[in-house]
């Protein structure tokens, strides 16, 4: 009898012993005491952690704008001050024969580090912008030099349906830089070369560089109301590949149909676009105005563009152009249209 009682009392001891050590390791973890990944991980790693998991839970409130850019409101500039026509320009004088099969690989007077793009645009609501797919593009007839007409098409193959008009309190700017950038090889092309009208047009061979952008960073401007004074700093530096010479290539290996014989009904653009820029996204580091302590991102995408460069090399006393102007008088056509996604710790106003 006394085995007995002896065997139990051994048998509740021994319970209450895993009872008490299962308690005090359940007491431990919680108290992150416990041989756990939260015992682990570093103090700084955890105040990240616990940053972003605040961050992400304040950042409640999302609104999508439209800008809008006119061509003439972009503008590309390299180190040396030279435009965009004068890049070209000059990469186009440099394989002019007889060294026109030689290989850049590089423009010293024009590096594409260091260039930058500056632009300013229109801020909309998503419902006041209708985009509209365009595969003819728009028909040029270069009046007084020639009687040629090119179709050219705007990149992406898309635009608006009408322009809009824009408040002035309400518009996105600023400038993104090359940090790194690249030429693939350059591309020759047949080319038109206006001459004077009783001369007839030719064909003539133009070599087109082909810069790379491979990186970016960018200092850009979101301003919605306040008189344009309630405005979100947005800052990225990202990696973004885009070659903006291909598109120069597409559109000037246009169809080319002499008028009168064709009516512009009768002018076929069945060539591809030009491509559009990569999206890039963006960290917002401040505001003004109602803006003030604002936190979030941003994400900038490119849905519609520009015909980009035209090429008009001309001939000719009579032509009255230059016979080294890569453009001559004729701009870029269309507007460059962009979505921006803005995720923020503050509400947001609609655009007009």
């Amino acid at each position: 009898m006394m085995n007995l009682f002896m065997s139990r009392y051994a048998l509740l001891s021994v319970l209450l012993v895993v009872s008490l050590a299962s308690e005090v390791s359940s007491t431990n973890v919680k108290n992150g005491m416990g041989n756990t990944n939260t015992n682990t991980m570093p103090e700084d790693e955890k105040d990240v952690k616990r940053k972003l998991d605040s961050d992400d839970d304040s950042l409640l409130f999302t609104k999508t704008y439209i800008s809008v850019t006119k061509a003439d409101d972009f503008v590309r500039l390299f180190p040396n001050g030279g435009d965009e026509v004068a890049f070209f320009n000059d990469f186009f004088l440099k394989t002019n024969p007889p060294d026109e099969n030689a290989i850049f690989e590089g423009n010293p007077l024009f590096p594409i580090q260091g260039s930058s793009t500056t632009q300013k645009g229109d801020i909309f609501a998503t419902d006041s912008i209708e985009l509209v797919n365009d595969k003819e593009g728009v028909n040029i007839v270069f009046d007084g030099v020639g009687t040629a007409v090119t179709a050219y098409q705007f990149a992406g193959g898309r635009k608006l349906r009408f322009q809009p008009v824009g408040d002035s309190s309400y518009f996105f700017h600023g400038q993104c830089t090359v940090t790194s950038g690249i030429f693939e090889p350059q591309v020759a092309i047949r080319a038109l070369t206006v001459r004077a009208s009783n001369q007839g047009n030719l064909r003539t061979k133009i070599v087109v560089a082909q810069p790379v952008i491979t990186s970016q960073v960018c200092k850009l401007n979101l301003c919605l109301g306040g008189g344009g004074f309630s405005c979100i700093a947005i800052y990225s530096g990202s990696a973004f590949v885009f070659n903006f010479g291909k598109g120069i290539v597409l559109n000037n290996s246009a169809i080319r149909v002499p008028t009168p014989a064709a009516s512009p009904s009768n002018i076929k653009s069945t060539f591809e676009a030009p491509p559009l820029p990569p999206p890039f996204p963006g960290t917002i580091i401040g505001g003004t105005g109602s803006f003030e302590g604002i936190e979030g991102s941003v994400t900038i995408a490119t849905i519609a563009g520009t015909t980009g460069l035209i090429i008009q090399r001309a001939t000719g006393a009579s032509s009255g152009i230059s016979a080294t102007n890569f453009n001559g008088p004729i701009k870029p056509f269309g507007n460059i249209v962009q979505v921006i996604t803005v995720k923020s710790n503050i509400p947001l106003p609609s655009g007009p």
